[in-house]
């Protein structure tokens, strides 16, 4: 072995010439060994120390991106269910509202707090909603079966005013989620709901003028002047002069004024094809174009136009068509309910 290194390393000497004196330097083999393998270490330390820290530089690199990846991926999921949250809020919200106008205090009513939190689950609050919304629609179905019959009982078509025609409709057939397809049947539910109510909201239920006292009822009699057979359009109900005259329904004043055989007369747009004419009268209340609601004066009695004596004529058309008004003014307790009801839904949701 020190013959090898004492080949590659041979003795060295350094001649050094100072102040007129020769000196040497002499490098042993084993000095000049020690120094090349004190560098060698030096190098491969240097090179160790870079290596590791190149490593780990890059696995710190790669646990960053990873963390930085986790991170994304985390906010992604939270911005998602930030999302669901927020829609199902706004949906909760809707039904709330749903419920207050069409329901008041609904016995089912559910009040969800909505909030994300460490144990919501938001699929399980979603599900709730749609069950409450099924509840809300057979809720709904059953009050406008209840409107619908109303309504028929009194010769009043109701397909039109439910919306079941389907002429002049169409397009591409693009179908929804379950969840939004849920929610649309319940908003038609309540659409139909509101136009059969209204509808009975608007019939002419209320007394005109009391006591009510019968003179002429609707339909064929012998005419009080010439004795010959006439249809008779309206109920006469007798009383006296100046007697006041009260709107059977909520609607618009659309005539105040004479007109041909009815004498002064007053005839009111109740919507819905439904109108209501007031005859014969002393004088007015109201003028064309006035809102009454039902109960509100209008007239007063009198015997104007063709007539024999103080009356009112109180007639019903529908449509155009006149129809006796007695089933009208002998509602049920379902009419009066039910205009009760939509009469104070209407009032609220206008204070509102």
């Amino acid at each position: 072995m020190a013959r090898r290194i004492a080949r590659f390393f041979p003795d060295r000497e350094i001649y050094m010439r100072s102040n007129g004196e020769m000196r040497f330097l002499r490098i042993s083999s084993s000095l000049q060994f020690m120094v090349v393998t004190g560098l060698l270490l030096v190098a491969l330390g240097w090179l160790a120390i870079t290596g590791t820290t190149l490593l780990m530089r890059v696995e710190i690199e790669a646990r960053a991106a990873k963390v930085a990846s986790s991170a994304g991926r985390m906010e992604a999921f939270q911005s998602s269910v930030d999302g669901i949250a927020e829609r199902l809020e706004a949906r909760q919200r809707r039904l709330d509202m749903l419920v207050g106008r069409y329901f008041g205090e609904f016995p089912d009513k559910q009040k969800t707090a909505l909030r994300v939190s460490a144990n919501a689950r938001l699929g399980d609050i979603e599900q709730q909603q749609l069950a409450f919304a099924g509840r809300l629609n057979a809720a709904a179905a059953q009050r406008s079966q209840l409107a619908e019959t109303t309504l028929r009982r009194l010769g009043i078509n109701t397909n039109p005013i439910a919306g079941r025609s389907r002429a002049g409709i169409g397009g591409p057939f693009i179908p929804l989620a379950s969840n939004e397809a849920a929610l649309v049947r319940l908003d038609q539910s309540l659409n139909r709901l509101d136009r059969l109510e209204r509808t009975v909201l608007a019939l002419p239920a209320t007394i005109p003028a009391s006591p009510v006292m019968l003179s002429s009822t609707f339909g064929v009699r012998s005419d009080p002047f010439n004795g010959a057979a006439a249809m008779h359009t309206g109920l006469d109900m007798r009383g006296r002069y100046g007697q006041p005259i009260y709107a059977a329904a909520p609607g618009r004043v659309i005539k105040v004024g004479p007109w041909s055989g009815y004498g002064n007369v007053i005839v009111i747009d109740h919507g819905h094809g439904i109108e209501t004419r007031y005859g014969h009268l002393s004088g007015f209340a109201v003028r064309e174009g006035a809102v009454v609601t039902p109960g509100q004066q209008i007239a007063r009695m009198g015997s104007t136009g063709r007539s024999t004596g103080n009356h009112l004529h109180f007639e019903v058309r529908i449509n155009g068509r006149a129809v006796n008004p007695r089933p009208f003014l002998e509602a049920s307790r379902d009419v009066l309910e039910i205009q009760a009801r939509v009469g104070q839904r209407l009032a609220d949701g206008e204070r509102g």
